[in-house]
């Protein structure tokens, strides 16, 4: 999809949906997306489709962002790890919709790499990550956005962000009204039982090296095995480390960053310091 490279399975058969979890290494509990391909077969899939998704749609569809809706009854429990709900979403990569449409059926699908690791975004990083798990990889090239799509829960009166991704909290209020959107709580971990979103476990996304998120880089300390990802003209001292910078953008930087943490997984670097960037809003 455009967002990060996903491992598809039919959304509809129990049997191909538990081999999407044993491939991963994926627990249970973690529900997955459903990708449709048109705005009625979304609707054909849940139970209650609530008004404010047609609003939504109107606007974000297609596109990075997932609905949480009532689910139908078609749709399994392996899918939904037995929660009433399911999440929705009609991808904008036009080799996700043939994919979809050729298959006609709605296709389950999380990121394309094991369980916490960094989530693929070249066709090579989902080979290099799940090797010969899976039978084939369809090659559609770097991917346009970069980060997994926003969750956003309609199961209630209130619209609910469960997970940020590049449709902001503030498009969402632009569209809604201001005030009009709530946000899970930035610490909330889900591991006990069955999460309404994916991405609430407590380690996810994750290169097998140490990772420091730090508001300075620590040059004094730096070896040639360290790797150090930057953010726009931050300044930068001599060192033998691998310097990464990227752009000053939140879009840019989505869609450069999980790139980095493979190359630097790939070089083997000890350990990896990526400097803070901007905490504005538009960076959450």
């Amino acid at each position: 999809a455009a967002d990060v490279y996903g491992l598809g399975a039919c959304a509809l058969s129990p049997d191909a949906v538990r081999s999407i979890f044993a491939a991963k290494g994926r627990p249970s509990n973690n529900p997955l997306i459903v990708h449709v391909a048109s705005l009625e077969q979304a609707r054909s899939l849940s139970s209650h489709w609530p008004e404010i998704a047609d609003t939504l749609a109107r606007h974000f569809w297609p596109g990075p962002i997932t609905f949480v809706v009532p689910r139908a009854s078609t749709i399994p429990d392996e899918v939904t790890a037995g929660l009433d709900s399911v999440g929705l979403r009609f991808p904008a990569h036009p080799i996700a919709q043939a994919l979809i449409r050729a298959a006609n059926v709605p296709i389950c699908a999380p990121s394309a790499n094991r369980y916490t690791h960094v989530s693929p975004t070249r066709a090579e990083h989902v080979i290099a990550s799940l090797g010969d798990r899976v039978p084939w990889v369809i090659d559609g090239g770097p991917t346009r956005v970069g980060i997994e799509s926003t969750v956003l829960s309609l199961l209630e009166e209130r619209p609910k962000i469960l997970r940020h991704g590049m449709i902001s909290h503030e498009q969402l209020e632009e569209v809604l009204g201001a005030g009009s959107v709530d946000q899970l709580r930035p610490d909330a971990i889900i591991e006990d039982r069955a999460a309404p979103s994916p991405g609430l476990a407590r380690k996810h996304y994750s290169p097998t090296c140490p990772v420091f998120l730090v508001e300075q880089i620590p040059w004094g300390e730096l070896t040639a095995q360290d790797g150090v990802l930057l953010c726009g003209d931050a300044s930068r001292e001599d060192s033998d480390a691998a310097i990464v910078s990227l752009p000053a953008s939140p879009q840019a930087y989505a869609n450069g960053i999980y790139g980095v943490l493979h190359r630097f997984e790939r070089e083997a670097r000890a350990r990896i310091f990526i400097l803070m960037p901007p905490t504005t809003s538009e960076w959450r």
